[in-house]
């Protein structure tokens, strides 16, 4: 069951929504909620795709919403207003039923001698997001293929595992981690990590002042600060490729729970920077098809865009071939994502797209490579 928290209305998606839907997965012995922001034209903008942000420990509603918020109202640049999905992903917290948040998130301790229950069902939550929750997301919106993993302390701690370990995201930000648990488990995951092999990647890690003797209003050990301290040492060392964007990012002065907006005003107004203008994916081409069609279109019909085989951003690049007097269309071979724009040929006369965003169109997903444009 699907309750909308925000209405939409009848017709036309006039305002952003939120679904809560509950998982009664068999991996678990409770249901789990999951709530599910889509931007306000969601319904308009029909041939766009979204990334898709998982944030999790939304249990407490905050975490998403102000991962939702700041990023389409706050943090963004004038000229960069790209819609995400966003994914709140909740643990238990009903400590009776001997589950909550650190079973999702941590793995049976192989190093330490640990009595409590709340750990070793990290492998049971990877499952659930793998075959149910992500493919749920995938097939019930319009998703770009591209996953971001948002987590606090051991949250940020899972989002670093699940990247590492399951190329379970894309890209992260891991707010405040805990790196040294289990003898430097996480620490050592970053530390392993094939940054030279891996795909093009945004990363955000971030601390606030755990570990510090200025941190009196949470008591982390001085090994939590030494964890952190040397794992950034660590990648001061080596040398991260060019197509991995990656920050180290330091508050000394705000604490386990301030860190969190000071992360997000930082770190997520950068990775929606880094999302704006996209990185290819590969050296892959695919074929992609593409139509555009409308009362005004006539005569020659040009697209370009981020690529050789777009005319690299020319105005009269590509000329689109006449299927009938209002639809041009063309088939073309490209690098993903593809980002691309209609004109008559010149930056003077652009077609504006009614179901795509406004600005540039992209393509993404190798499985989405076949759009049908509107203008007017």
């Amino acid at each position: 069951m699907i309750l909308m928290l925000a209405a939409s209305g009848v017709g036309a998606q006039e305002i952003a929504r939120v679904e809560y839907k509950e998982f009664d997965s068999p991996l678990f012995p409770f249901k789990r909620p999951v709530l599910i922001y889509t931007p306000e034209v969601y319904d308009e903008v029909i041939e766009t795709d979204y990334d898709v942000i998982y944030v999790f420990d939304s249990q407490a509603r905050s975490n998403f919403d102000m991962v939702q918020s700041l990023l389409h109202y706050a943090i963004q640049q004038p000229h960069n207003d790209r819609g995400y999905i966003v994914v709140g992903v909740t643990s238990p917290t009903h400590w009776e039923i001997e589950y909550n948040r650190n079973n999702d998130f941590l793995p049976t301790p192989q190093h330490w001698s640990m009595t409590s229950p709340y750990c070793g069902s990290v492998d049971k939550f990877k499952q659930f997001l793998k075959e149910e929750l992500m493919p749920y997301i995938d097939s019930n919106y319009r998703t770009s293929g591209r996953n971001a993993g948002i987590g606090h302390s051991l949250g940020a701690s899972f989002v670093i595992d699940a990247m590492t370990q399951d190329d379970m995201f894309d890209d992260i930000i891991a707010i405040s981690p805990n790196m040294v648990w289990d003898d430097d488990y996480y620490a050592n995951m970053i530390k392993n990590f094939d940054f030279a092999g891996s795909r093009p990647r945004f990363i955000a890690l971030t601390m606030g002042k755990e570990g510090l003797d200025t941190d009196t209003l949470y008591q982390f050990p001085k090994s939590w600060r030494e964890s952190w301290n040397n794992t950034k040492a660590f990648l001061d060392s080596i040398t991260i490729p060019d197509h991995i964007t990656l920050e180290i990012l330091d508050f000394p002065d705000y604490d386990h729970s301030e860190i969190v907006l000071q992360s997000h005003l930082k770190a997520l107004k950068d990775y929606a920077n880094y999302r704006y203008t996209p990185v290819f994916i590969d050296d892959k081409l695919y074929p992609v098809h593409i139509e555009l069609a409308g009362s005004t279109v006539d005569g020659d019909v040009y697209i370009t865009g981020n690529q050789p085989a777009l005319a690299d951003w020319n105005p009269e690049g590509v000329k689109m071939q006449v299927l009938n007097d209002t639809t041009r269309v063309i088939d073309l071979n490209l690098r993903l994502p593809a980002e691309f724009k209609f004109t008559k040929g010149s930056w003077d006369y652009q077609y504006f797209i009614k179901n795509g965003d406004p600005g540039n169109q992209r393509i993404s997903s190798p499985q989405k490579t076949v759009k049908h444009y509107k203008t007017h």
